[in-house]
């Protein structure tokens, strides 16, 4: 739900650069490149959708599903908020429309497609695997693999699964290290620059509202900021403490609490010991 909450809180600022907003967004608003309506999410949450459904049709990782399903979103928006597609980013299109269900795996290994589209999507995976860290992080990677393909994808999805399962622990450690120095930090829409806003967001602020404010507020990629921030923030802070003027108003948000009811209750089935 943080992850959908931080998409939708963070689309009207995309492209937006932090100078360019006179008034911070503390509340969900409409409007943006992609004149979202309020609450309404995007790319992120979309992709996320097409994964949660895949997990919960097969019951289970199943790489053919997820294809089959990010082809669909790709020609007909389904799984979106609307019957068509409005957003979606080039590294995440160029790989969908190359990949197979027989070759899901189509993410480059350039060393600049170090996009952020692979993370932004992450939560159905670690919500179908919570009792199983070493699974969520596999087939996290895999899922990241199938249209991000470079190292850097493959080390930073590594890095964040088994830091937001952790949440508190994480969180304890990371106060600890640096976030203003690690290599690509400044190249805006990698998912270097995702993770480690995430992260500064969350260690700057001590709740859910204060850091998914303080991420969306930086402008420039909000949506996927906001939808990295709200899966760190969400695992940390917990449903409960989602300002209700938010997921009031979030675009389908029953279907979606429902959705993420289903993925866990996958995880506890698919794990004997919990």
């Amino acid at each position: 739900m943080g992850l959908f909450i931080g998409d939708a809180l963070g689309a009207p600022l995309e492209f937006i650069r932090p100078e360019e907003i006179k008034t911070p967004v503390t509340d969900m608003e409409g409007g943006g490149v992609h004149d979202t309506a309020i609450g309404e999410w995007t790319d992120d949450g979309a992709m996320a959708v097409a994964i949660a459904d895949a997990y919960i049709t097969k019951q289970g990782y199943d790489p053919a599903e997820i294809a089959f399903n990010f082809k669909v979103w790709r020609k007909s928006g389904q799984f979106g908020t609307r019957n068509y597609l409005f957003d979606i980013g080039r590294t995440c299109s160029t790989s969908i429309d190359i990949m197979t269900t027989e070759r899901p795996y189509a993410g480059s290994t350039d060393k600049y497609a170090s996009g952020n589209g692979s993370i932004m999507r992450l939560a159905p995976i670690m919500l179908a695997n919570h009792c199983n860290i070493a699974m969520a992080i596999a087939e996290s990677v895999a899922v990241s693999l199938m249209t991000h393909g470079n190292k850097d994808v493959v080390q930073y999805t590594a890095a964040f699964v088994t830091e937001t399962m952790r949440g508190d622990r994480a969180m304890e450690f990371n106060k600890q290290r640096n976030f203003n120095t690690r290599n690509g930090d400044q190249t805006k829409g990698t998912i270097m620059h995702a993770y480690n806003q995430a992260w500064r967001s969350v260690l700057q602020t001590d709740s859910f509202e204060d850091a998914l404010v303080n991420a969306v507020n930086k402008g420039y990629d909000a949506d996927t900021v906001g939808a990295v921030t709200g899966m760190l923030a969400g695992r940390i802070y917990g449903y409960d403490a989602m300002p209700k003027r938010w997921t009031s108003k979030l675009v389908q948000h029953d279907s979606l609490l429902a959705m993420a009811e289903k993925l866990y209750s996958l995880g506890e089935i698919n794990e004997e010991v919990c």
